[in-house]
């Protein structure tokens, strides 16, 4: 009888301790997926396009409010250099989180909201914007990094 209660404690036991790893995998990949997109906001801060395709699986998709499509780290770093000399250049931008699903233990569904400020227009005058985007993101090595990334911009009602 003792055995037997030994057993069912040492089986109880073992249950609770994978149902509390779980959560506390998924609670570090939340965070490292938040720190991921704080360094993309820091990097398009900074006007770091390197930084941010750096931020991109080698064979990712990255679509822009413009609705350019633009496929691998190489392009996607391009596209964000003309980004940063064009009207973009010296715009701030923030983001935030609002709901993060994962697929898999290393694919995650992220989506959100931005607020870019200070987009240059002809006249010379800055511009702000809000907009949504969603990203699915991969783990690769321990890196969670972007694998597809598309964001819209929000139309501002006219007066």
């Amino acid at each position: 009888m003792r055995r037997r209660l030994m057993s069912v404690a040492a089986l109880t036991l073992a249950i609770i301790a994978v149902s509390f790893e779980r959560p506390a995998a998924e609670e570090k990949a939340e965070d490292a997926i938040r720190e991921a997109l704080q360094a993309y906001a820091t990097a398009w801060n900074a006007s770091d396009s390197r930084t941010i395709a750096g931020l991109y699986t080698i064979d990712a998709d990255y679509t822009g409010f413009g609705s350019v499509m633009t496929r691998g780290r190489d392009e996607i770093s391009q596209r964000y250099e003309s980004l940063f000399t064009g009207a973009y250049a010296g715009s701030h931008l923030a983001v935030a989180m609002s709901s993060l699903r994962f697929l898999k233990p290393d694919v995650a569904l992220v989506d959100g909201s931005f607020d870019l400020a200070d987009i240059r227009q002809s006249d010379g005058s800055g511009q702000a914007a809000k907009g949504l985007f969603v990203a699915i993101m991969t783990n690769e090595d321990g890196q969670w990094r972007f694998t597809a990334f598309w964001s819209k911009r929000l139309q501002t009602p006219q007066p």
